[in-house]
């Protein structure tokens, strides 16, 4: 399994990311405060529906936006998965896999694998 594709919309930092991921190892590079660390933190969120770095899904939203989107697909076994986040600052968040609603975050758990080693 591995995230081929990664697109956010006002998470964190980003107004907008278009990134193309390849199958192994993906080294991000640049300055502090660039965003190096919130591209993985958007990552662990569509593992595990929850931030390792803060307790409220509020931060995630870019300053002046109501909502962020983090979409992924992923591609196991010759199979892809597209899966769509709406992350919502003051009201409940959404998800859709396949463009398919999602009921409970039982069906989203386990989609994207991760293990996650950070400084924090």
């Amino acid at each position: 399994m591995h995230v081929s594709h990664l697109s956010l919309t006002d998470f964190r930092s980003y107004s907008s990311l278009d990134l193309k991921l390849q199958p192994g190892q993906n080294i991000f590079i640049g300055e502090n405060g660039e965003g190096k660390t919130n591209i993985i933190e958007s990552l662990m969120y569509l593992a595990l529906l929850s931030s390792h770095r803060i307790s409220s899904d509020q931060p995630l939203v870019k300053l002046g936006a109501e909502r962020t989107y983090v979409r992924a697909k992923i591609e196991s076994d010759e199979r892809t998965t597209l899966v769509e986040l709406e992350i919502n600052a003051s009201k409940a968040n959404r998800a859709k896999v396949n463009q398919n609603p999602v009921r409970s975050q039982k069906e989203l758990l386990g989609i994207v694998k991760s293990i996650c080693f950070s400084p924090e």
